[in-house]
């Protein structure tokens, strides 16, 4: 039983001027809607006069994510509890979560174009990769907190995260500069369908940087794959510039990792330098984007996929070995 999962979206991931062909699926006899539920809403509206009440329907509506949303999110208590009735009044009455519930509320009170873009995206899931249940998904707000919340049939994404990079409270709180381009409705879906496939990735064992590379480079490229509409950018998490640079800039990367021989380091800390988020990529030139690696990782999956397309998007995702992706990958930036 898959256990509810936390993942903190890191807001570095963006448009490419050639995308690389993706695989072709048959949807003809695939015909299904996602509708997000909005428990963002729905929680934010209680009457604080029947709390009880309330959030037993509440719970009974929203029965996976209300639990951990009052308990882990908002850390409350348990929707049972008086303690989580009183504190979820006072909750109410701070101006500033109120501004912040209300902006999100009201900028997103049509997701229609969302639904559209995961609608599909999980067309091509039920494709691909029919042995995985399309979850229910959610909205949240998390205070600026947790991202994404996914639990055994559910998802859910906190949509205060991208109300705009220019959204004052960003700047006030101290979100970092680099972070906030994707703070931004664009990257809604892909960020809903990259968390999903991370949930669902279990097998893969990241022991060294080229193992992190590499799962991390399955995961965009099934993304990509799922919604080939999205420019590869925006996937990524990069602007159109930084995208083109580590394109530009992809062999001397890649020779300057071979040189540095950190490719099978277990380094906590040099793996972060090369796939954690920030400004550009240490190791390399401070002109490079954060998170280059996992873009080489990336590259590397699309190289594999290319040269094997035999593999299926299944196999890809079951194939722990990441040394047997880079051999059979015939990788020459």
């Amino acid at each position: 039983m898959k256990q509810y999962i936390f993942i903190a979206i890191i807001f570095c991931f963006s448009l490419i001027a050639c995308k690389r062909e993706k695989r072709q699926a048959n949807l003809s006899e695939i015909n299904f809607d996602i509708k997000i539920e909005r428990f963002d809403s729905a929680f934010w509206t209680l009457d604080t006069m029947q709390m009880a009440e309330e959030f037993i329907q509440l719970n009974n509506k929203y029965p996976g994510i209300t639990p951990i949303y009052t308990e882990n999110v908002v850390r409350f208590g348990h929707p049972d509890s008086t303690i989580t009735h009183n504190t979820y009044k006072l909750f109410r009455t701070n101006t500033e979560v109120g501004e912040l519930y209300e902006d999100a509320l009201s900028t997103y009170a049509d997701v229609k174009d969302i639904e559209k873009d995961l609608t599909m995206a999980f067309r091509r899931a039920k494709y691909f990769l029919p042995q995985f249940a399309i979850p229910k998904v959610y909205c949240h707000v998390s205070g600026l907190n947790q991202s994404v919340i996914v639990g055994e049939e559910f998802i859910s994404l906190s949509i205060d995260n991208y109300l705009g990079s220019n959204y004052p409270l960003y700047d006030k709180i101290g979100i970092y500069k680099y972070q906030r381009p994707n703070m931004r409705r664009e990257k809604v879906a892909s960020d809903y369908i990259i968390a999903w496939i991370s949930s669902e990735f279990t097998n893969n064992i990241a022991d060294n940087l080229l193992s992190d590379m590499i799962r991390h480079g399955k995961i965009l490229y099934i993304t990509s794959t799922l919604m080939p509409e999205t420019s590869e950018h925006i996937i990524m998490g990069y602007s159109e510039q930084q995208w083109n640079w580590a394109k530009e800039n992809e062999a001397n990367m890649w020779n300057a990792l071979i040189a540095s021989k950190d490719l099978y380091s277990t380094s906590m800390l040099i793996k972060n330098q090369y796939i954690g988020d920030g400004p550009f990529t240490k190791p390399f030139t401070q002109e490079s984007p954060g998170r280059a690696g996992t873009y080489i990782g990336w590259q590397i999956v699309e190289d594999y996929m290319k040269h094997n397309p035999e593999i299926s998007i299944q196999q890809l995702l079951q194939q722990p070995d990441a040394q047997v992706i880079l051999n059979n990958s015939n990788y020459r930036p």
